[in-house]
């Protein structure tokens, strides 16, 4: 039996103590917030302990792994406690508010040889997983370029919100929402080497982080990414296009209010006629659910997951680069993955 400590009691913790709680083999041990009434309510309902001491929860030796969903202000001393004393982490996205923070996380994590997991859940939605087969199977050829559209409108009293707050968030819609896309367009793509981007608040008041940003990715192969992500897009948008030489695949939707997840997969004509065209249609969305399934799973084979701790490094080298092409308004370079960098390699 595992036993999972939850860092964090909002909407994201009450996901992952869902997924524990309905897993063969782990149980809620304690959940731990600032807020203690958000804490008790979620202990409750899985018989769990309630704290408002993360540092007591992460420490206590009768818990195996621990789950965080705080602020992402919090990701990093809460990882490194829970490292050193010989936790398994799963950390929400973004591993950190920055490269120099998400740096000293891998790190612990290598010293306790320990999995940590950064949560990008995405890779798990299911016409994202489509689109990595078709793309394996060599459907589309050579690869050529990504167009990514992703964001919503906010809600009232948005600019009060802990993610807009940059010393709680760490940056704004780019850092916030558009890791993901970041890390899809890695996975799916390719590893960019520059960035060119350019940063915007048009609507919100925000003192500090951006609302929209706009971003140009580059690979050593010539591949392209071109992002928009948003917090100014008044209806939720999910569209994330792949074209190739042979063909393209257009992912839309993601789940709730953005509707739900679909592919279509279009087959070039040799003599270029209209492209013929396969739909898949996904109308559950278990991404959730398969990316707490593939933590577990390192955890018992003594493997890195897929969106480890170095692909959540990556990530943000990307968006750090991007702050910075906004700030310099040019092109920027990308230090390099390393796969050594992990628990396990």
């Amino acid at each position: 039996m595992l036993r999972a400590a939850l860092i964090g009691a909002g909407n994201v913790g009450r996901i992952r103590a869902n997924l524990i709680q309905r897993t063969a083999g782990c149980s809620l041990g304690v959940v731990a917030d600032i807020d203690e009434g958000r804490a008790q309510e979620i202990a409750r309902t899985f018989s769990a302990q309630a704290t408002t001491d993360w540092f007591a929860a992460t420490s206590a030796p009768e818990i195996d792994l621990v789950v965080i969903c705080t602020p992402t202000k919090f990701h990093a001393p809460v990882a490194e406690n829970a490292l050193r004393h010989g936790k398994h982490v799963l950390c929400e996205k973004p591993l950190a508010r920055c490269v120099a923070e998400a740096q000293r996380m891998v790190d612990a994590a290598e010293r306790a040889g320990r999995v940590l997991k950064t949560g990008f859940n995405y890779r798990h939605m299911a016409h994202v997983q489509k689109a990595k087969e078709l793309i394996e199977a060599e459907s589309l050829g050579p690869l050529y370029f990504v167009r990514c559209t992703y964001g919503h409108g906010g809600r009232p009293g948005y600019e009060k919100s802990w993610c807009t707050d940059l010393e709680l968030s760490g940056g704004g819609v780019l850092l916030e929402q558009g890791i993901h896309i970041l890390d899809l367009v890695r996975y799916l793509l390719g590893e960019p080497t520059e960035v060119m981007s350019s940063t915007h608040r048009f609507f919100w008041n925000f003192p500090a982080v951006e609302d929209n940003c706009f971003v140009f990715l580059k690979t050593d192969s010539s591949q392209i990414a071109e992002l928009h992500v948003s917090w100014t897009q008044w209806i939720n948008t999910f569209s994330f296009e792949i074209f190739g030489q042979d063909g393209y695949l257009c992912l839309r939707g993601r789940d709730g209010h953005y509707g739900p997840q679909q592919l279509i997969w279009g087959q070039r004509q040799h003599n270029h006629t209209r492209p013929v065209e396969q739909r898949f249609d996904f109308p559950q969305d278990d991404s959730w659910e398969k990316e707490w399934n593939e933590f577990l799973s390192a955890i018992l084979t003594h493997r890195d997951p897929m969106g480890d701790a170095a692909d959540g490094l990556q990530a943000l080298r990307l968006v750090e680069a991007a702050y910075q092409s906004a700030e310099k308004r040019e092109w920027v370079n990308v230090q390099p993955l390393s796969r050594a960098v992990g628990s396990y390699q």
